[in-house]
C-alpha cells in the first residue's frame, strides 16, 4: 500500500476517535514507525509500505484512537532543549514545567559554579537532566518513591551523558538525604486534589500514574510532607523552586513560611496561571 493511502486511513481512524489534529498525529506516528522525517510525505508519498510496517502503523494508530497518549506510544517527548524517553510509569512532562527550569537558570548569575542540586520526585528526570545540561560543573541527586520511575530517569541521564554527575535514590521525598548540603532544590509534586482527578482528560486519568498526580484531599498534602524534609536538606540562603496548582499560591506560601522559607517570586505559566514558586531558605 502506498504511504499516502496509509496516511488517509490513519487520519480517518483518528478523526472518528475525535483525536485533535488527526492528520498531524497520523504523520508523526507513521514517521516514528518508518524512522523518517515529515519530509517523507512531500518527497515519497507514492512510496510502497510493506504489510508488516502497515500493520505496525495501524496498531499504534489504534492505541492512539483508544486515548493512549502520543508520548507513551512513541516513548518519546520533547522537553526544554532535549528529547526524553518516557513510558507509562512516569508523568509526561508538560510545557509549564519548562518555566521551572527557566526560573532556576535566570536566578543563577554564574552557571559554571559547582552547585549541588536535589530534584525531589524526579520521575522521568527531565528537570534534573535539563538543569545539569545547563550547569556543566554541577552535581545532582534525584529521589523518587517509584523504582520504575528511577529506571526511566536513569535511561535519560545516561542517554544525555550526565549520569556521571548525578545519583538516583529510592526515597520518599528526601528522607535519608544528608542535611544542609544542597544549593538548589526542585520539585514538581502531586498537587491535584483527589476528588478532581475524575475531571482530568481521559488520556491523563486512564494512562498516567495517579501516584504522581494525587495531592491529597485539597492538593496540598505533598507540600506539607515534603517541605520540612527539604528544609533539612537545603543550605541556608539556598534556592527552592516548586511547581504548584493554579489556585494554590496563597496556601503554599503559608507552608513555605512555616518551614522557614522566604518567597522570592511567583511565575505565571503561558496561560496566566501562577505556576512556579521560587523561595529562599532562611535561618
Amino acid at each position: 500500500m502506498k504511504l499516502s493511502n496509509i496516511l488517509l486511513e490513519a487520519k480517518e481512524i483518528l478523526s472518528k476517535a475525535k483525536i485533535q489534529e488527526p492528520l498531524r498525529e497520523s504523520k508523526l506516528i507513521i514517521c516514528h514507525v518508518l524512522c523518517s522525517s515529515l519530509e517523507v510525505f512531500l518527497l515519497e508519498s507514492d512510496k510502497e509500505i510493506s504489510p508488516l510496517l502497515k500493520n505496525k502503523i495501524l496498531k499504534l494508530i489504534s492505541r492512539r484512537a483508544n486515548g493512549e497518549p502520543f508520548a507513551y506510544i512513541t516513548n518519546s517527548v520533547s522537553f526544554y532543549k532535549s528529547t526524553f524517553y518516557v513510558n507509562n510509569k512516569v508523568l509526561i512532562p508538560r510545557p509549564e514545567t519548562e518555566e521551572l527550569i527557566e526560573t532556576v537558570l535566570k536566578n543563577i548569575p554564574n552557571k559554571n559554579k559547582n552547585f549541588k542540586i536535589l530534584d525531589i520526585g524526579i520521575g522521568s528526570g527531565v528537570i534534573l537532566a535539563s538543569l545539569l545540561q545547563q550547569l556543566p560543573n554541577s552535581f545532582g541527586i534525584g529521589t523518587d518513591i517509584s523504582i520504575d520511575a528511577l529506571k526511566v530517569a536513569n535511561i535519560n541521564l545516561t542517554k544525555l551523558n550526565i549520569n556521571n554527575r548525578s545519583r538516583l535514590v529510592n526515597s520518599n521525598w528526601s528522607e535519608g538525604i544528608k542535611n544542609n548540603i544542597f544549593d538548589i532544590v526542585t520539585c514538581n509534586p502531586p498537587y491535584i486534589a483527589n476528588n478532581h482527578i475524575k475531571n482530568l482528560f481521559k488520556d491523563v486519568k486512564q494512562y498516567e500514574p495517579l501516584i504522581a498526580l494525587k495531592g491529597g484531599e485539597n492538593g496540598l498534602t505533598s507540600f506539607k510532607n515534603l517541605l520540612p524534609l527539604v528544609r533539612n536538606a537545603i543550605k541556608t540562603n539556598a534556592m527552592l523552586a516548586l511547581e504548584i496548582g493554579f489556585d494554590q499560591s496563597k496556601q503554599v506560601k503559608n507552608i513555605l513560611y512555616e518551614n522557614k522559607f522566604e518567597l522570592k517570586d511567583v511565575i505565571k505559566d503561558l496561560s496566566g496561571n501562577k505556576r512556579i514558586m521560587l523561595a529562599i531558605s532562611v535561618i
